[in-house]
């Protein structure tokens, strides 16, 4: 059993996978020219009002943050059942955040775009498949290197 989202996978122990989240953040860099008005619209936008407006507004290509807005009737919707299953999945049932969120090493490949840059040289610059593979694990082993793991 799914726990009432028909096509999700249990683990061994028949409990719901979790999902992995990623999130996006607001901040307001060191050194910014307005402090002031950044922080009022940092308080703007986290309004539930307006944070949902803003998410909904986008069709579902992000997910609110906050479980009541994944209620409301957008997401709800049974005419659209993939925006339902969509809000079930990262919103409403079990998740974890990514993996670069537990390991420095992980942190370091996601900042650096390693695997978005192989993907780069081979449809910018022509590079065969299995040398932009190449090159980018060989990075992410020189990354993964400099963090050795107890």
């Amino acid at each position: 059993m799914t726990h009432g989202v028909p096509g999700y996978p249990n683990d061994n122990q028949g409990k719901l996978v979790a999902s992995i989240v990623g999130f996006q953040s607001g901040l307001i860099p060191k050194g910014a020219k307005n402090v002031t008005v950044a922080k009022e619209l940092l308080k703007f936008l986290i309004q539930p009002k307006v944070l949902g407006e803003l998410v909904e507004t986008g069709l579902g290509r992000a997910l609110p943050v906050m479980p009541a807005l994944a209620k409301t009737p957008f997401w709800q919707n049974p005419k659209d059942p993939h925006l339902r299953g969509y809000v079930q999945q990262g919103v409403l049932g079990p998740t974890r955040p990514d993996y670069y969120v537990y390991n420095v090493a992980m942190a370091e490949v996601r900042s650096q775009h390693v695997l978005s840059n192989a993907m780069i040289d081979v449809a910018k610059d022509g590079t065969k498949a299995e040398a932009a593979v190449d090159k980018a694990f060989k990075r992410i082993q020189e990354i993964f290197t400099k963090y050795p793991m107890a």
